[in-house]
C-alpha cells in the first residue's frame, strides 16, 4: 500500500518556544522526525509548518515542505490543508507523524498504513504498554483496544470504562486516514467530550468514526514536550542509541 507521511510542525508552543528547531545532539528535532519517517515506505514525506523559518531550515536538509496557515488549532487542520495544497489524492492514505517524536520507528509508521489498508477502519493508531506510574498522569493518554484491533476508547481518565474488564494501553499519537476522511472531520463541531478531556480524537470516536489501533514495535516512545524530555533525548543519544 502506497501512502504519503504528513508531519505538522508548529512554531509556537508554550512549553517550549521555536519547539521544531530546538537542537538534539548535533540534528534539529524536526529534521530527526523526518530523517525517520523517511525510512518507512511511505511514498513522499511532507513537513507542514506555519513558520517560514522552519520551512528554510526542513528544505536545507532535502525535506519536501509546505507552508501552512499560522491560524489553525489543530495539527489535524494543518494536516488537511497541506494535503490539498499539494493535491494529494482524496482517496490515498496519509499516515500522520508527530513533529516532536524523534525515535518514531518507521516500522510503526508503516504498521499504520497497513491497518488503514484492510479498509475495518476509518483512521488507525498504535498503542503501547501503559506502565504503572502512567496510569494516573493525566497528560498520558488511555487507549482501551478489543482483541479484533478495534478500539473503544480514550480517556485522560483511567477509569473512562468504569466496570467493564478491558485492558488499558498508552495510546501513541500517530494516525492514519484518507484525506476525505479528514476533510470531513475538519468541517465537525468540537464535541462535548473533545472539549472537557482536550482530546481531538473523541470528537471523530463521538461523531462515529472507527478506530482501529495496533501495538508499536518500538522500544522508546518520547515525545519532546517539556524541557526534561529535551534532557531525557540528548541524555539517549549521548548513551548510543
Amino acid at each position: 500500500m502506497s501512502f504519503t507521511v504528513l508531519i505538522p510542525a508548529r512554531k509556537g508552543s508554550t512549553r517550549l518556544p521555536n519547539k521544531p528547531l530546538l537542537d538534539i545532539n548535533g540534528k534539529l528535532l524536526i529534521e530527526r522526525v523526518y530523517l525517520q519517517a523517511i525510512k518507512s515506505n511511505a511514498v513522499r514525506v511532507i513537513v507542514a509548518t506555519d513558520s517560514k523559518t522552519i520551512k528554510e531550515k526542513c528544505k536545507s536538509f532535502g525535506a519536501e515542505v509546505v507552508l501552512t496557515d499560522s491560524k489553525h488549532k489543530s495539527g489535524t487542520d494543518r494536516i488537511e490543508e497541506a494535503a490539498r495544497l499539494v493535491n494529494l489524492d482524496p482517496n490515498g492514505p496519509i499516515v500522520n507523524v508527530q513533529g516532536d517524536e524523534p525515535f518514531i520507528d518507521p516500522s510503526d509508521i508503516n504498521s499504520v498504513a497497513d491497518l488503514l489498508s484492510t479498509n475495518r477502519f476509518d483512521i488507525t493508531t498504535l498503542y503501547s504498554p501503559l506502565l504503572e506510574n502512567q496510569i494516573d498522569n493525566r497528560n498520558v493518554v488511555k487507549i482501551w483496544v478489543k482483541e479484533n484491533e478495534e478500539v473503544l476508547s480514550f480517556s485522560r481518565n483511567k477509569n473512562e470504562l468504569g466496570s467493564l474488564d478491558e485492558i488499558r494501553f498508552r495510546h501513541l499519537g500517530i494516525y492514519g486516514y484518507k484525506l476525505s476522511t479528514i476533510k470531513l472531520f475538519v468541517s465537525l463541531k468540537r464535541t462535548k467530550g473533545e472539549k472537557e478531556q482536550k482530546l481531538e480524537q473523541l470528537r471523530a470516536l463521538e461523531n462515529g468514526y472507527s478506530f482501529g489501533a495496533r501495538r508499536s514495535s518500538s522500544t522508546i516512545h518520547l515525545g519532546i514536550d517539556t524541557e526534561e524530555d529535551l534532557l531525557k533525548a540528548r541524555e539517549y543519544l549521548q548513551n548510543g542509541n
